[in-house]
């Protein structure tokens, strides 16, 4: 999160207060929710500003004044509040106020705090999304993409999602950055073209292919990045906390599943068949006597039958595959 560029960013005034690291957290969670929250952190953010509501109007009671409710005798003196400035009692219930008032709203028109969008392109199939903020995204088969997002009518769009598998994105320019999250990776953009594979699976990770623009990849603990420049890319592999160094591509060849094309370069065999299955919508089984760490580069810059690039595989490794009653087996 880039707090800096966001329009609810946490008030200073409130910065002196006892709870301050609580009350920001808070505020964090529950005006710009980040990608990746977890349902239990959002959950207990919630809590604490229905607590919030309470103590609130507790504190409403106990500050009636003689006439105005109920009986002087009748009222007691908090002995925290007692203790506190006039200033620094409003702020505190001035964001308890704003809190519970948020809280309160959110209920009134039947919401949650937090809802999300996702759109999946099954195997077999491909899809593009046009998201709030203009940012147009393409789906690859067997992908799926999250943009968590308020469901009030008063918050801007969010500019992050989480990504499951594979997607090429026209992001929209703005001066809020993208942000595009993986399993293990994190992709902050401004305003660029480029392609993510996100796969937990043999020879996986999170590879960026840059097309134009600039971007930054960092692992998900964001220790450590690098920046992409147009025809670059990187990746972050499995178990490793930190990208590997650009390096220059032909991006186009890497692009060619938007034209139902394939290509996979020095990719180990079984995530070739792994991805073929998600494309065709078949099971592809491996004999025993088949390594599926086995590298090997593929390139079909058009649409190829499914048996076609099968028959080259077998070909290219002296194997030989069969048509089953579930899809196929090389072996």
């Amino acid at each position: 999160m880039v707090r800096d560029q966001s329009p609810h960013s946490f008030p200073p005034e409130l910065g002196d207060e006892d709870d301050a690291d609580e009350l920001e957290r808070v505020w964090d969670l529950l005006t710009e929710p980040r990608v990746g929250s977890s349902p239990e952190e959002l959950d207990e953010a919630w809590a604490l500003v229905q607590d919030r509501m309470g103590e609130s109007e507790a504190h409403s009671s106990e500050a009636t004044p003689p006439g105005e409710g109920a009986a002087p005798s009748e009222r007691t003196t908090p002995v925290a509040s007692a203790a506190r400035s006039p200033a620094r009692s409003a702020s505190r219930w001035w964001v308890r106020g704003l809190l519970a008032a948020a809280a309160v709203a959110a209920l009134a028109l039947g919401l949650g705090p937090l809802t999300s969008i996702t759109v999946e392109a099954g195997p077999g199939e491909s899809r593009s999304v046009t998201l709030e903020d203009g940012t147009v995204v393409e789906l690859n088969s067997g992908s799926s993409l999250t943009q968590p997002r308020w469901a009030l009518p008063w918050t801007p769009p969010s500019r992050g999602v989480v990504l499951v598998g594979e997607a090429f994105f026209e992001v929209a320019p703005d001066e809020v950055p993208f942000l595009v999250e993986t399993f293990n990776a994190r992709v902050t953009v401004l305003g660029t073209r480029f392609n993510v594979r996100a796969r937990d699976e043999i020879g996986g990770g999170t590879e960026v292919v840059l097309k134009e623009g600039r971007v930054r990849l960092e692992g998900a603990r964001g220790h450590t990045g690098v920046e992409l420049d147009a025809g670059q890319m990187s990746s972050v592999a499995l178990g490793a906390a930190e990208p590997a160094p650009p390096a220059p591509v032909e991006v186009e060849p890497l692009l060619s599943w938007r034209a139902r094309g394939f290509a996979a370069v020095d990719r180990p065999l079984g995530a070739i068949l792994a991805e073929l299955e998600r494309r065709h919508g078949v099971e592809i089984r491996m004999g025993a006597d088949v390594d599926p760490e086995d590298r090997l580069t593929l390139l079909y810059q058009e649409t190829r039958d499914l048996r076609g690039i099968l028959g080259d595989i077998a070909t290219a490794r002296g194997l030989r595959f069969r048509e089953t009653s579930q899809g196929f087996e090389i072996y």
